[in-house]
């Protein structure tokens, strides 16, 4: 099943390649590495939480993005902003999943919530 959704991602991706980035669609949940360039590059409101501690995060992080280690995003709901996209990530995609998850029970006002199941590409 992870396979299939894997290729419908990818073709999804090249198709929307083919015709020009603005034809691609990228529906909130899990989204790929190459799907995230396209969010943030298409969504100006985006909001981006890191969910890695803050020495990963000082390392290498995207600019503007908020620092919320995954540990401590349940207290602290109320930094993330309302009536905005969110896009959760962190190194490998185990922790902006759960990220996801705490951000789509506790925060049902985020309507656009995505998590890059993968390594986020940062250039």
């Amino acid at each position: 099943m992870r396979a299939l959704s894997i290729f419908l991602s990818s073709l999804v991706f090249a198709t929307a390649l083919l015709f020009g980035q603005n034809a691609l669609a990228v529906e909130p949940g899990p989204i790929t590495p190459e799907e995230a360039k396209t969010v943030i590059q298409q969504k100006k409101d985006l909001v981006i939480i890191d969910v890695r501690n803050p020495n990963e995060y000082v390392a290498e992080h995207y600019p503007n993005s908020l620092n919320i280690p995954v540990n401590d995003l349940e207290t602290r709901l109320s930094d993330v902003p309302a009536g905005r996209p969110v896009l959760v990530h962190c190194g490998i995609g185990k922790r902006s999943s759960r990220g996801y998850e705490i951000l789509k029970a506790k925060r049902p006002d985020i309507k656009e919530l995505y998590f890059i199941n993968g390594a986020p590409i940062f250039n």
